[in-house]
């Protein structure tokens, strides 16, 4: 029941995606209203989904599926957010597709694996939404910055096409950006210091040089240079952009490397 209410939600998501891609070409509010609505839609039977699977396994987090899962299922909820509150739904056709591409890994792949009992904690699965929270926040704002980019090669070039009429300012981007990946900072500091608490759970595990562990400090670094830069350096444009691109690049490769930091038989590592 609930891997055929992920599959409805994909299916919603897909055709958001095509709906948002029709919209970057030909906007029209009632696209966007569209796109809006079947994203809530899939947002709507994925939650379920989740909370029903989630609670089959004891509110245990287990298997690459269900990570795959919800970091789409976040991802599109902040996009959402952004869009009801921005009134920018020419957003949707840079994360919509996104999402789509990873939860399609969450549909395919087995996720019933257990973690291991030494890592079995009762806010385990709080500190992994934190993790995956700003693993979304932080996609979003790299979705943003692929958009600044665009738009900025557009005006430096004075080549004003398409996308120049169908992009938000750069002046709007660059302020999204900001408070997205400020959002993903908060979210991965708090990841940093409950994920030293659940590793000290199992001995040898608080520091131990692992791919995950490096990656994911190196991206706090990043993303605490890139948030102090903005606030006291006064950072913005184009480097901004491409330092959030970094950041997230490194998040994501600490999320893909993270099945292989806890010792289980083939679950959430």
């Amino acid at each position: 029941m609930n891997h055929a209410l992920v599959s409805l939600a994909c299916h919603a998501y897909v055709v958001a995606a095509l709906v948002y891609l029709v919209y970057l070409v030909r906007q029209m509010d009632a696209l966007a209203t569209g796109g809006r609505v079947l994203v809530g839609t899939g947002l709507a039977l994925h939650g379920v989904a989740l909370v029903g699977l989630f609670g089959a396994q004891g509110g245990r987090p287990v298997g690459v599926a269900q990570g795959f899962s919800t970091f789409a299922f976040l991802l599109l909820a902040i996009f959402l957010v952004v869009d009801v509150c921005y009134r920018k739904p020419v957003i949707g056709a840079f994360i919509t597709p996104l999402a789509v591409a990873v939860l399609l890994p969450g549909l395919l792949l087995d996720g019933g694996q257990v973690l291991s009992p030494d890592v079995q904690r009762p806010l385990l699965p709080v500190h992994i939404t934190i993790a995956l929270l700003g693993m979304a926040a932080s996609a979003v704002a790299a979705g943003v910055a692929v958009m600044y980019l665009l738009m900025e090669r557009q005006v430096k070039g004075k080549r004003f096409g398409l996308l120049f009429s169908r992009l938000p300012s750069l002046e709007f981007l660059d302020t999204l950006n900001r408070r997205l990946v400020v959002v993903g900072f908060i979210a991965l500091s708090v990841t940093l210091v409950t994920g030293a608490f659940f590793s000290s759970a199992a001995p040898g595990f608080f520091w131990t040089w692992t791919s995950k562990q490096i990656a994911t400090l190196v991206a706090w670094a990043v993303f605490a240079a890139l948030v102090g830069a903005r606030s006291f350096g006064g950072w913005r444009g184009r480097r901004v952009a491409l330092l959030t691109m970094t950041g997230f690049g490194l998040l994501l490769v600490s999320f893909l490397s993270s099945y292989d930091f806890i010792h289980v038989s083939g679950g959430w590592r």
